[in-house]
């Protein structure tokens, strides 16, 4: 053992018996102070942990202290001598004799030899255990800030009912959580009630609409859709089988009553296998602009497998006519009389015709997918004439059964005659296919040049008189439209547009109306 800073009236050593080398060689720093509070001993450790040696002298217990420390420390220490035994840990800074500090905490004890009283203090290193705390602090600051932080909707969920719950259900004999919930369905919302949420972040407080935590901290029955209570019950199903992890896709309701397409992932934390349902970490996201968009695309990439299909059924119908009379009049061209011979060649000519239509069609929705846009070569003409002429193409290749009533009016306008007469063929054929056995024309000049298509279909709902000018989109509600290529209405929509004109639908009176508005004749009166 070793001695040194003895004060004035100090005691001799211990003497070197089974106490003093327990004393000297102990793995725990021990001092031996006098009534003056000064180090009269000090085992090896506390050489090693104080870096004081055998020569020091004098040296006072407070020398020992840092500053901060010092006086409570001391007042301690006089309290044991008075006979007040500090038994508890005193969290303590000491500093060596470098002058470095480092975290301790003391214990210390009254005692007496030979009439000398003396405190016996075991000083206890703190600084592995102070490091390995504030790593743990820093770990919990940081999945503090994470989880606050977080865009992801986040709550702490304490699950500790639902296990107890389960070893109830256990020692009464329930195997499977599954079958025994299908049977006794009120115990799930029951389960519910019994969790408590320890936290939430902001994006949950956002996306619940809720004011604050104190609103999320349970679980109510008026909030619970049967999609939520049904992945409550795959939750309990999943931790009851011993599972950590859960994912599940529902419409859920947020605090104001809003539904939302929400996917919810559990996970539980596990030691050495072992679930702790404590601490249940569960995560909420809103995909219902995700879904929503994806429903779109499947929309999109269904609509495109429908137009190969359709596109094959328009082309394959007039080529078949095309290719087959050709073939029949190359082979017996002699046996057929004049008559019979023009007959074949306009039927020709008129799946040519249809063909020529549709790749037309085809090369201007190409032109507006790609916005590389469509051109029109505008001038002053009869509007007339060229209904007249979309009327006749429509007979001919047989989108017409029989001529519309068509108003008599002399209109003149300024745009592209030919892209007109596309246009007004488009209508014609839209109305041949699905607005009846009923079509109606009506033009008129003022206050601009107008063309009316009308039938008599079953129109389509007000929400898709827009839609049905995108590309490769057909109206709701019709059979026939969906054979249809759906490109029509949106190349006369575009074309009415680079013309300076305009293209509406509207339902009115039990009618189909496609209104044509056209830029005026220069001069014009109706202009």
């Amino acid at each position: 053992m070793q001695v040194f800073g003895v004060s004035k009236g100090a005691v001799e050593a211990p003497p070197e018996n089974a106490y003093g080398a327990f004393f000297t060689h102990a793995a725990e720093t021990m001092v031996v102070l006098d009534t003056g509070l000064c180090v009269v001993a000090a085992n090896l450790a506390a050489q090693r942990t104080l870096g004081v040696t055998a020569d020091d002298t004098g040296v006072g217990f407070e020398t020992l202290l840092t500053e901060a420390s010092s006086d409570s420390t001391l007042r301690s220490l006089q309290d044991v001598l008075e006979g007040h035994d500090l038994k508890d840990p005193y969290a303590v800074f000491l500093q060596r004799s470098n002058g470095s500090a480092f975290p301790a905490s003391l214990t210390a004890a009254r005692f007496e030899i030979d009439d000398s009283v003396l405190v016996g203090v075991v000083i206890h290193d703190r600084s592995e255990s102070q490091a390995i705390l504030e790593e743990l602090q820093d770990e919990q600051q940081l999945y503090q800030s994470l989880f606050d932080l977080s865009p992801i909707a986040l709550r702490e969920e304490d699950f500790s009912s639902i296990g107890l719950w389960f070893t109830r259900l256990r020692r009464n004999g329930v195997t499977d959580i599954g079958d025994y919930l299908d049977a006794n369905p009120s115990e799930i919302m029951d389960a519910i009630e019994g969790i408590k949420t320890v936290r939430v972040n902001r994006a949950m407080i956002d996306l619940m609409a809720a004011k604050d935590l104190a609103e999320l901290e349970s679980f109510h029955r008026d909030e619970m859709t049967a999609e939520v209570l049904d992945s409550f019950r795959h939750e309990f199903i999943t931790l009851w089988e011993g599972g950590t992890f859960h994912e599940a896709e529902f419409l859920g309701l947020d605090l104001a009553g809003t539904p939302f397409e929400c996917r919810l992932s559990m996970s539980v934390q596990s030691t050495d296998g072992r679930q702790d349902l404590s601490r249940v970490i569960v995560a909420l996201q809103d995909v219902t602009e995700v879904r929503a968009y994806q429903r779109t695309l499947e929309n999109l990439i269904a609509g495109k497998d429908r137009f190969v299909a359709s596109i094959s059924h328009e082309l394959r119908t007039p080529l078949a006519a095309v290719l087959g009379l050709s073939q029949e009049l190359n082979d017996m061209w002699d046996d057929f009389s004049s008559d019979e011979a023009h007959e074949l060649m306009g039927l020709v000519a008129r799946g040519a015709n249809e063909l020529a239509s549709l790749v037309e069609d085809l090369l201007l929705a190409g032109q507006i997918k790609a916005g590389t846009g469509v051109r029109a070569t505008s001038s002053d003409f009869d509007l007339t004439t060229e209904v007249t002429n979309a009327i006749e193409d429509c007979l001919a290749s047989g989108d017409l059964t029989e001529a519309p009533a068509v108003a008599d009016a002399v209109v003149r306008c300024h745009a592209d005659p030919m892209r007109v007469r596309q246009i007004i063929r488009n209508l014609l054929i839209n109305a041949g296919r699905y607005g009846g056995d009923t079509v109606q024309v009506l033009l008129s000049a003022a206050p601009q040049p107008t063309v009316h298509v009308i039938d008599e279909g079953p129109g389509i709902p007000t929400t898709e008189w827009d839609r049905i000018f995108n590309p490769f989109e057909q109206g709701s509600g019709t059979e026939a439209a969906r054979g249809a290529l759906g490109l029509g209405l949106a190349i006369s929509k575009q074309l009415a547009d680079v013309m300076q004109g305009s293209l509406t639908y509207r339902y009115h009176g039990g009618k189909s109306v496609f209104v044509l508005t056209l830029p005026a004749a220069h001069g014009s009166e109706s202009g």
